[in-house]
């Protein structure tokens, strides 16, 4: 358990990589010193060496348990680069062996310690001075040999090298292979957080090409009954009739407003679950939209001299969904019919079981068999100046709704669109 804690202490995953980098390097330089104790006692060297690698270990030891406790990390590089780098170092070198010894390879440690640890100007500052001291502490050595105490035997030299070379090794081999991994976890999510702002654009770029095709509907809708309005009044004045068209321009322009509502309250949405529990509280008269829409719309039809008739069953059962969508889906195929039929448009609506039915039939050009089966793609459209993004709509929302939309076409005959969806059990 207490191995753990301070596992957990000195390299938990909520620490930053530099202060885990630097737990690390910490261990490994109290690792090196007591190595350097040991092979001391064993090499019988002198008292000076002992005095030196044991004040480096109480150093190593006192400084990783300062970081630990008061998290002033900025603080315990310091302290370490300056005591530890720029004064134990060089003594240590003067005292046990010079150049001859593994010190030199310390010195690597310190300043690849130095560059992992500070940032900014202060890294080139410090790293240089080390540089610079580390090597006038060679010339130093050279020039004044008998002010240096170098080791007397041989093999004592192969063994502070090799001890030296290990522990350096193995230290910045760890060093380095945390820090990549932590470079390769960050270049992941990177990669990640890409992917997602693309998917995020390209909804957003899907969501914008909606909204214009959907808000398209009641503007449609009230420019076509202003119009009747403005006509109505220059030949006879206002009448009920006017009043009426009026007050339809006002119904669709409150359905505007619910619709940019209903965009916002999607884009703030947090699941489709959320929006699935939602509908399971609110019913919705498939036939009472039927209805309404050929009122809408059958005068425009006739104004293009076509005639759009309605088959639907008294008694649909209501079913769970989004009224504001079920009304553009309906208005989509059969403002899609109105605009490709010849003459006739026929509606009809119907229940069996537990479905719904709607079919949208029209004795238009139909549609060409290389594009029939693309027509629920996005951007796949029949003809000039269409976006190609309506019929996708309509299925999408008749499959948020358990049901789907299917389409039988014929060139020169016709083409009937077929929606079912689902109602209460």
């Amino acid at each position: 358990m207490k191995i753990s804690k301070i596992r957990n202490m000195l390299f938990g995953k909520e620490l930053e990589q530099r202060v885990r980098l630097f737990n690390i390097l910490a261990l490994i330089g109290l690792v090196a010193s007591l190595s350097s104790v040991v092979f001391g006692l064993v090499a019988s060297v002198g008292v000076g060496d002992l005095l030196i690698n044991s004040t480096l270990v109480i150093l190593s030891a006192s400084i990783l348990y300062y970081a630990a406790v008061s998290k002033n990390y900025q603080r315990c590089y310091m302290i370490t680069i300056i005591v530890i780098f720029f004064i134990m170092f060089p003594l240590a070198f003067i005292n046990v062996g010079s150049y001859a010894s593994g010190m030199p390879m310390y010195f690597v440690f310190a300043v690849l310690f130095t560059v992992f640890m500070l940032t900014g100007k202060k890294r080139f500052v410090f790293v240089g001075l080390e540089l610079l001291l580390y090597t006038l502490l060679f010339l130093y050595a050279y020039f004044y040999p008998e002010n240096v105490h170098g080791m007397s035997e041989e093999s004592t030299i192969v063994a502070d090298n090799i001890v030296a070379f290990l522990v350096v090794s193995i230290g910045l081999c760890v060093a380095m292979t945390a820090h990549m991994r932590q470079f390769d976890k960050q270049n992941k999510e990177l990669e990640a957080a890409r992917k997602q702002a693309e998917e995020h654009a390209k909804m957003k770029g899907e969501l914008f090409a909606e909204m214009s095709h959907e808000m398209r509907t009641p503007l449609t809708i009230m420019s076509a009954y202003a119009q009747f309005a403005v006509e109505q009044i220059r030949q006879n004045g206002a009448n009920e009739q006017t009043l009426t068209d009026l007050s339809t321009i006002s119904e669709e322009a409150k359905r505007l407003a619910e619709m940019a509502d209903g965009t916002l309250k999607l884009l703030l949405s947090s699941s489709d679950t959320a929006q699935t529990d939602e509908w399971e509280a609110m019913s919705v008269d498939v036939g009472d939209l039927a209805n309404r829409l050929l009122r809408l719309l059958k005068p425009l039809a006739e104004r293009s001299g076509k005639q759009l008739t309605a088959l639907i069953e008294k008694k649909i059962p209501e079913i769970p969904g989004d009224a504001g969508e079920l009304t553009q889906l309906l208005w989509n195929i059969t403002q899609n019919a109105i605009t490709h039929a010849d003459a006739n448009i026929v509606m009809a609506v119907r229940a069996d079981d537990a479905l719904i039915h709607v079919t949208m039939a029209d004795d238009g050009e139909g549609i060409a068999p290389d594009i029939l089966p693309l027509v629920f793609e996005r951007g796949i459209s029949g003809g000039e100046g269409k976006s190609g993004i309506g019929l996708a709509i309509c299925r999408d929302i008749a499959i948020r709704h358990g049901g789907d939309v299917s389409i039988h076409s014929e060139p020169g005959v016709g083409t009937r669109v077929s929606v079912t969806l689902k109602g209460k059990a």
